[in-house]
């Protein structure tokens, strides 16, 4: 975890998964990349191939537990330098992820930061893509996996703790706890069932671009359901209103009409 400016007294904060959440990619997109771009072309072949046998555990990982597949990712990262992937997470934050955020997820972001909400990133990816898109988008706070480098060289190993499941729910509790913030004000945005306990957490969850067995949670839990998409409205000709449907009783300050910089975060007023 990395913070900046962690003096600043927090009284409540929102906690965002990246993959799915803001971003429409994942982890097996930013996986690619960096496999595809590791070497000149002549040796990119083998790395890909590399990365193609690996899919059917990774799909196999993906589908029944997301700590699975955050340690076969890393596997795969066994051996290439810290600055290598320095580098390379830069480049696909710059070059591909920023463009696939949804943009009514950073309106929702900044006008909960502007609502009193610290933004933190809490998310299964690796560091050296979290931080580069925390910077862009001004989080000061971010929990992502660190791979456990040797001689400047990745062994393959993740350090503890592990970004996926309880262990990101804990994590939210002894950050919480350290910070002096309650969770029961604090608000989660997460897309996956995998996100469960981080989401149960929170005392504000909202399940965003749910998969079918979160929405069936979300919907019986009475959560809010965000869906977000790639188009940018003021390029679509959208109205101010964000495309989000809403399922069940929503916190009293939600309620009425939602408009793009309240919606699924407190009010300001």
């Amino acid at each position: 975890m990395k913070r900046r400016n962690a003096s600043r007294a927090r009284n409540s904060a929102a906690f965002y998964d990246l993959d799915g959440t803001l971003a429409s990619l994942n982890l097996l997109h930013s996986t690619a990349f960096i496999m595809a771009n590791l070497s000149e072309w002549t040796a990119r072949a083998a790395h890909l191939l590399s990365l193609a046998a690996s899919l059917p555990r990774l799909y196999l990982a993906e589908k029944q537990d997301r700590r699975l597949l955050n340690l076969a990712i890393t596997g795969i990262f066994k051996g290439i330098s810290r600055a290598r992937l320095l580098a390379l997470g830069e480049e696909y934050c710059e070059r591909v992820l920023v463009r696939h955020l949804y943009p009514r997820a950073v309106e929702l972001l900044n006008a909960n930061r502007a609502a009193g909400l610290d933004p933190i990133l809490v998310t299964g990816s690796p560091d050296f893509v979290a931080d580069p898109l925390a910077r862009r988008l001004g989080i000061a706070t971010v929990a992502a996996n660190r791979l456990v480098f040797s001689r400047e060289r990745a062994t393959g190993r993740l350090h503890e703790p592990i970004m996926a499941g309880a262990e990101k729910a804990a994590w939210c509790g002894e950050y919480a706890q350290a910070n002096g913030l309650d969770l029961r004000d604090c608000w989660g945005y997460g897309d996956s069932i995998h996100d469960l306990d981080f989401l149960a957490a929170l005392g504000h969850p909202v399940a965003v671009n749910p998969d079918r067995r979160l929405e069936r949670t979300a919907t019986s839990r009475r959560w809010p359901i965000v869906r977000f998409d790639g188009a940018d409205s003021s390029r679509a000709g959208g109205s101010d209103e964000l495309p989000v449907r809403a399922t069940g009783k929503l916190p009293g300050k939600l309620r009425g009409k939602l408009q793009a910089r309240s919606a699924y975060g407190p009010s300001r007023g």
